[in-house]
């Protein structure tokens, strides 16, 4: 093409086809793993009474799913396609990446997982509860105390009571 008053007039280069970007590849790698992971988990259920519906298909709808969208992320990545934050989004995208924020949910997380058994759900949820709330930056140590303690309380009795699993009560055994 060329433009009269200007000359020739390169093709702009799409922003979203720069080359595969390592880290959408590993993004969408690690979907694929996690979906793969889920379906191996959901083949150890056992099959129910009724063989069509039985507590393996949703599980099963999930995982399978999750693979799919983890090739569909994987073949995009490799074909060179970016993730791009959507324009309404208010993110600089060369921004230095901090990492203090994720550290300290993935600690809360890993904290409140080690709590569940000697102390309870209620307990151990309420950490990671209290680590998110943290990391989004809320410093109101009694409020987030309470409200992660009342929203764990609620789920716990919502999946004890309501869906009949066993969750590990702790600390509040003969209380619940």
């Amino acid at each position: 093409m060329t433009n009269p008053s200007q000359g020739p007039v390169a093709p702009a280069e799409s922003p979203r086809r720069a080359g595969i970007s390592a880290a959408d590849l590993l993004v969408a790698l690690g979907i694929v793993v996690i979906g793969v992971l889920l379906l191996l988990g959901t083949l150890q259920i056992p099959f129910g009474i009724n063989a069509v519906v039985g507590p393996r298909v949703f599980p099963l709808i999930v995982s399978v799913g999750t693979i799919a969208l983890g090739a569909l992320l994987t073949v995009n990545a490799l074909r060179g396609e970016r993730a791009e934050p959507g324009a309404e989004e208010d993110t600089d995208p060369d921004a230095p990446v901090v990492l203090q924020n994720p550290a300290v949910i993935l600690a809360g997380f890993l904290l409140g997982s080690a709590l569940l058994q000697p102390l309870g759900f209620v307990v151990g949820t309420a950490v990671m509860y209290f680590s998110v709330a943290y990391a989004f930056g809320e410093r109101r140590y009694g409020l987030m105390l309470l409200v992660a303690l009342i929203v764990s309380l609620v789920t716990y009795v919502v999946f004890t009571r309501g869906l009949g699993l066993s969750l590990p009560a702790g600390l509040l055994k003969g209380i619940l």
